[in-house]
C-alpha cells in the first residue's frame, strides 16, 4: 500500500490571524472599508475647520468686522492647532506603538502652512496697519515673526511630498528639520503679541493666564518636548513594551494634563470666536 504524504496548505490562514484580519475591516454589502483608512479620513477633517469659520467673511468680504478684527484669530489660532497637532504624532507613536497614525504628521503639517499663508494674504489686503501690504506683514515685530513663519514653512510645504524626499535624499530630513525653527518662531511670535504679563484680570477672568496664547503654547511644548528627548523616549518605549504601561501612564500624567489644559483653551478660543464670525454676530472689542 502505498504511502500518502501530507502536505501543510500554504492557502489556509490560521482562524486567529483570519479573524484579526476581519476585524480591521468594516463591510457593507460588496464594499470593504479598512478600518485605519477611514480613521485616518475622519481624523483629517478637523484641519478644515479654520476655513469653515472664515470663509463666510472672505465670500462676504466682510473687511471691517471680520477679515480685519478677527481673522488672525481664527486663521492665526487653527494654524497654531494644526502645528502643534503635527508635532503631537510622533509622542503619540512612542507612547501608544500605533504607527499608522503616522501620515497625520504630513497632512497637518501641510495645512499648517497652507493656513498660514492664507492668513498672511488676507492680513496683507485687509488690516489696518499703515505702509500698505509690507506694514501689513512686517510693521511690528510680531508680524515680522509671523511673515518670517509663513516664510519657512513653503519649502517645508514644498517639499512634504515623496518625489521631493527621493529627489532631495539625505538633505530632505534635514530640510525638515527646519520645524524645530518654526516651533520656536511660533512661541516667539505669540509672545510678541500677548506679552509676559497676563490680560484679563481686570475685565473679571478670574483665569486670565490661561487665555493669555503664549503661556498655551508653552504648556503644549512642554510636554512634546520632554516626550521628545531620548532618555525618555527610550523609557517610555522599554514601559510599553515590557507590559508596564500603567506605570508608564501614571509617570506622564503630569505632562498630559499640562498638554490637554493648554490645548483646550486653544480649541476654546478657535470655537468662540469663530463661530462667532460664521454667524456673523457682534464680536465685543478686545
Amino acid at each position: 500500500m502505498a504511502r500518502t504524504e501530507v502536505y501543510p496548505r500554504t492557502d489556509v490562514v490560521p482562524r486567529a490571524e483570519a479573524d484579526k484580519r476581519a476585524s480591521q475591516y468594516w463591510e457593507f454589502s460588496a464594499i470593504k472599508l479598512r478600518k485605519k483608512s477611514v480613521a485616518l479620513f475622519l481624523l483629517r477633517l478637523p484641519a478644515f475647520i479654520p476655513w469653515i469659520f472664515i470663509v463666510r467673511g472672505w465670500y462676504n468680504l466682510n473687511a471691517q468686522d471680520v477679515l480685519t478684527n478677527t481673522e488672525a484669530d481664527v486663521l492665526g489660532s487653527g494654524g497654531e492647532a494644526c502645528f502643534f497637532i503635527a508635532l503631537s504624532i510622533t509622542p503619540i507613536i512612542t507612547l501608544t506603538g500605533a504607527q499608522w497614525i503616522a501620515p497625520l504628521r504630513r497632512w497637518y503639517g501641510i495645512m499648517f502652512a497652507l493656513i498660514g499663508i492664507s492668513d498672511g494674504t488676507t492680513a496683507a489686503i485687509t488690516t489696518d496697519f499703515a505702509g500698505g501690504p509690507v506694514g501689513r506683514l512686517a510693521g511690528h515685530t510680531f508680524l515680522l515673526s509671523g511673515l518670517l513663519i509663513v516664510l519657512i514653512a513653503t519649502p517645508i510645504l514644498a517639499t512634504a511630498n515623496t518625489p521631493s524626499q527621493r529627489i532631495l535624499g539625505r538633505w530632505w530630513k534635514r530640510l525638515q528639520k527646519v520645524t524645530y525653527l518654526v516651533w520656536g518662531l511660533i512661541v516667539l511670535h505669540l509672545l510678541l503679541l500677548d506679552g509676559f504679563v497676563p490680560f484679563g484680570g481686570s475685565a473679571g477672568d478670574g483665569t486670565p493666564v490661561f487665555h493669555q496664547r503664549f503661556y498655551q503654547a508653552v504648556a503644549i511644548s512642554i510636554p512634546l518636548i520632554a516626550l521628545r528627548l531620548p532618555p525618555v523616549r527610550r523609557w517610555v518605549i522599554e514601559q510599553r513594551t515590557s507590559g508596564r504601561t500603567r506605570l508608564m501612564w501614571l509617570s506622564i500624567s503630569p505632562l498630559l494634563v499640562l498638554y490637554f489644559l493648554g490645548f483646550g483653551f486653544v480649541i476654546n478660543e478657535e470655537f468662540f470666536t469663530g463661530l462667532k464670525v460664521i454667524t456673523m454676530t457682534h464680536l465685543p472689542d478686545n
